[in-house]
């Protein structure tokens, strides 16, 4: 082979090198563009068009930022790459600075609260300048009175409790801390149908008939469901009453991420649950149920959010965003199945969910007289508001039933007499600090002993068809 052929072999073969390594650093400068517009253009509304309910809920929505601020990085560094070797330093330096200046403008829409992307304040924390809301723990210096109340004036009925959830106690255990606090019986709202139902009954009520009372759960998958499932469920009542249920709980989950076989929600008030409803009725078994959640779950979470930080330890309880009815839209149709079946009891749990304004409990109340309310897990929120409680528990002291929800122990029942027997002030509600609601302390109540003996015992005795307190002792 002559020389000239070699050197223009040689040649050819260089300048396809030269045209794969040009093509390889195009792509990658398109691939890095590509990831730019990803992570500008990819909003929870945009990717929440191809999604079931035409919006991410707000997990997959916080996971989506994560993966828009990766998007913007890798992008960024692709695009820097890749001008480098296609037009030199100065083009890179450019195309760096109006990469970062983009990626910064997303991540502050992103984040905007966010300490790690603001360096000064990142740079105070740092140096102990700035605290973490996080770790904001004050030490209490008001000196005020404080009456520890080991027992409950008068014998409770705790209508709703959960014995699947939190602590697994033995009956015999839960008798135990049961005769110490003054409770007389609880009432396990985790009887479900079918098999769980009798389960339940045989390991509690069974053996123990006069301190556990079990409701049957009509409960809702999380996937959509045909109405062949709410049929199933009206057939089981019968069979759950016989094997001993006392009433029938139903989850929050309706109205609010129920959806049937054409992946629609299904409201309250859908007339396909009529069935269910009128068979409650038939039965005589009343209705516990869930609807909602507190108002501030139904707000963004941001810095106005009373429960900022519970929301952003939980973020999947959060109810905000177009995917989902208003508190007022669930209750309203809560309403007018009420309204629709006057021979039914129900029961709203958590106060209706509207400890926020006491008023519209009251007004709920007040349109229906087969409509009930218990007190689980709200005493957070009616002990900053005491005046106000008060005034509305002794008004409605004949509708008012007493509820813990979870599985409580001594430390927590006794809370709860403290914030209705007595009037000490500024002190811990339930539950905290393992379940911070907010930032703010409760004051007692000191309710009238005819209300306390209808709160703790004689409400809920009528639900269930149970004798009345008759000239019962103080402790």
């Amino acid at each position: 082979m002559s020389r000239g052929h070699r050197s223009g072999t040689r040649q050819g073969s260089s300048r396809a090198t030269v045209n794969r390594s040009r093509w390889v650093e195009v792509s990658v400068l398109i691939l890095g563009v590509l990831a730019l517009f990803a992570g500008t253009l990819a909003t929870a509304e945009w990717v929440g068009q191809f999604s079931s309910r035409g919006m991410l809920t707000l997990l997959w929505q916080e996971r989506l930022r994560i993966l828009r601020l990766l998007a913007m990085v890798v992008g960024s560094f692709l695009v820097v790459g890749s001008s480098w070797r296609l037009r030199g330093k100065r083009v890179s330096l450019i195309v760096l600075a109006a990469s970062l200046a983009w990626s910064l403008a997303l991540v502050n829409r992103l984040y905007p609260n966010h300490l790690f992307f603001q360096p000064a304040r990142l740079i105070q924390a740092g140096l102990g300048e700035e605290m973490l809301l996080s770790d904001y723990a004050p030490r209490q210096r008001l000196v005020l009175p404080a009456h520890e109340v080991l027992r409950a004036r008068y014998p409770v009925i705790n209508i709703h409790a959960h014995f699947r959830r939190g602590h697994h106690w033995t009956p015999e255990q839960m008798i135990g801390f049961m005769d110490a606090c003054n409770i007389e019986r609880t009432n396990d709202l985790d009887g479900e149908l079918g098999k769980r139902m009798q389960e339940e009954f045989t390991q509690y009520a069974a053996p123990h008939p006069d301190r556990f009372t079990i409701f049957a759960t009509v409960w809702y998958p999380l996937g959509p469901i045909d109405w062949g499932y709410f049929h199933w469920s009206v057939e089981h009542l019968a069979e759950a009453k016989r094997m001993g249920a006392k009433g029938i709980k139903m989850w929050k989950n309706l109205g609010l991420t129920t959806l049937d076989e054409h992946r629609r929600l299904i409201p309250v008030d859908d007339p396909r649950l009529d069935s269910v409803w009128a068979k409650a009725g038939e039965l005589k078994l009343p209705i516990l149920i869930h609807l909602g959640d507190p108002q501030a779950f139904f707000d963004p979470i941001d810095k106005h959010n009373e429960r900022y930080e519970e929301l952003k330890a939980h973020p999947d309880w959060s109810f905000y965003g177009p995917q989902y009815p208003s508190l007022e839209t669930v209750l309203a149709q809560f309403e007018r199945v009420v309204t629709r079946h006057p021979e039914v009891t129900f029961v709203l749990a958590h106060l209706g969910n509207r400890t926020d304004d006491l008023r519209e409990a009251a007004g709920l109340l007040n349109r229906h007289p087969n409509l009930y309310m218990d007190i689980a897990a709200r005493v957070s929120e009616l002990g900053r508001q005491p005046a106000a409680a008060r005034d509305f528990l002794i008004r409605y002291q004949d509708r008012v039933l007493f509820g813990t929800d979870g599985n409580p122990g001594v430390e927590t029942y006794r809370s709860y007499f403290r914030f209705f027997e007595t009037t000490d002030e500024y002190f811990n509600y339930p539950f905290w600090p393992q379940d911070n609601y907010g930032r703010w302390k409760i004051y007692g109540i000191a309710l009238p002993d005819d209300v306390l003996r209808k709160l703790y015992h004689d409400n809920a005795a009528r639900l269930l068809g149970l004798p009345l307190l008759a000239d019962v002792k103080r402790r």
